[in-house]
């Protein structure tokens, strides 16, 4: 199972694991194709997602930028009008926002 994830990189640290997969492909001629997938991957682009949150009188009402559904807790209440608990055990109402469809994964 693939899972995507954010690594933050400077520009050095872009330029060293080029070299190293140009080494690598080289002299492993057979994963030239997963190489070049790689190397893709490192092309300047943002380095994390621009996701903005939407917070009107205490709630959450919109989300933009998220390539993934966000989860959203909410705290403020009774312990015994929250349903959930959060991943530390907190009481909390929670639900997740969809992925925004105008952001490329």
């Amino acid at each position: 199972m693939t899972q995507d994830f954010w690594v933050s990189l400077s520009e050095s640290d872009r330029v060293l694991l080029r070299k190293v997969l140009a080494h690598y492909a080289r002299e492993n001629g057979g994963e030239h194709s997963v190489v070049v997938d790689l190397l893709q991957k490192l092309e300047p682009s943002r380095p994390y997602p621009d996701i903005t949150i939407g917070v009107h009188g205490g709630q959450v009402q919109w989300t933009t930028g998220n390539p993934f559904p966000l989860r959203i807790c909410d705290y403020d209440g009774d312990k015994c009008d929250l349903p959930d608990l959060d991943k530390d055990g907190e009481w909390c109402r929670q639900w997740f926002e969809p992925a925004d469809e105008g952001v490329a994964n």
